[in-house]
């Protein structure tokens, strides 16, 4: 088996783990300031943001470690290496996010039912810290799905979409104390209940993804392009099947290749040599596994 090693690997890896360190350093100033203030303005949705805040802190260290782990060396156990600590980490965090959602709908449901409540309105200071905690978490989501998808990191690109969901929390956060001081409560419990839905969509969306790659699903886009890559190739007369796989953010290609039955068997390896020298990189892949056949005119395999 030929191993492709991605000369931006490292780098890859530390823009990261760098992401996610700024996530949790910044989750963890947002979770202390919305709980004090909360406390103080007696808010009990800044309050309740603020320890959403704190759960998110919990999946970013998850992201974390599943980003180290992933960097371990294949052994005797995990011939193929630790890539998919990663995709690990990020179904993991989309189970959080889903458990925080189910949390929201919950408030939001039973505040619903007892219209008759009775709500402290909250000091004006809760608002300031709601507005800005939703614009850091806006803006670090944007960063963080940038770093995402240059790097082709699942676990970061999970953080990005929590922050979003987080500063969408903040903005409902918001809205509800803006209402509770205007005296409309109900209007509380609804934002309360559409945030909640759409922290469940992106739980969706994440896990989802994250389910995919452990199954082995991959895009069709990418593996069109991998397959037109490889014709291009001098001395490739046909790609007559071709399968790749997520490892993590590493991709894995299998594929059995044709080329002219003239070429010596150190001609083939030529050609093998030079997919790989070309494919390096590309689309993720660090590992390639060739077969070569002598061509032939039966019909190209079906994708499988």
């Amino acid at each position: 088996m030929e191993s492709i090693e991605g000369s931006t690997k490292l780098l890859k890896y530390k823009k990261g783990s760098r992401a996610i360190k700024i996530s949790i350093f910044l989750y963890l100033i947002l979770s202390v300031s919305k709980i004090l203030v909360g406390m103080f303005a007696q808010s009990e949705a800044l309050t309740a943001d603020g320890w959403n805040n704190v759960s998110d802190v919990l999946a970013s260290i998850a992201l974390m470690i599943g980003m180290y782990i992933s960097q371990k060396p294949a052994d005797h156990n995990h011939r193929y290496g630790h890539f998919r600590a990663e995709t690990t980490a990020a179904l993991l965090a989309a189970f959080m996010m889903a458990v925080v959602g189910i949390d929201v709908l919950k408030g939001a449901f039973m505040k619903l039912w007892r219209p008759e409540a009775q709500v402290i309105a909250p000091d004006p200071l809760s608002m300031y810290v709601a507005f800005g905690g939703a614009l850091i978490l806006y803006l670090l989501s944007r960063y963080n799905m940038a770093i995402g998808k240059e790097t082709d990191n699942l676990a970061v690109m999970a953080a990005a979409y929590d922050n979003r969901s987080d500063a969408i929390i903040s903005m409902g956060t918001l809205i509800g104390i803006g209402t509770a001081r205007l005296g409309w409560l109900w209007a509380d419990a609804l934002v309360a209940l559409i945030v909640g839905l759409l922290i469940i969509k992106t739980a969706y969306v994440v896990g989802k993804q994250a389910v995919d790659s452990l199954m082995d699903a991959f895009e069709e886009d990418k593996w069109q392009e991998i397959h037109d890559r490889i014709m291009e190739v001098n001395g490739v007369s046909r790609v007559t099947d071709l399968r790749a796989r997520y490892h993590g953010s590493a991709v894995h290609v299998d594929c059995i290749i044709e080329v002219p039955s003239s070429l010596t068997v150190a001609e083939s390896h030529d050609v093998t040599d030079r997919i790989e020298e070309y494919l390096k990189g590309f689309n993720g892949i660090e590992r390639m596994l060739i077969h070569v056949e002598p061509a032939s005119r039966r019909p190209n395999k079906s994708r499988t």
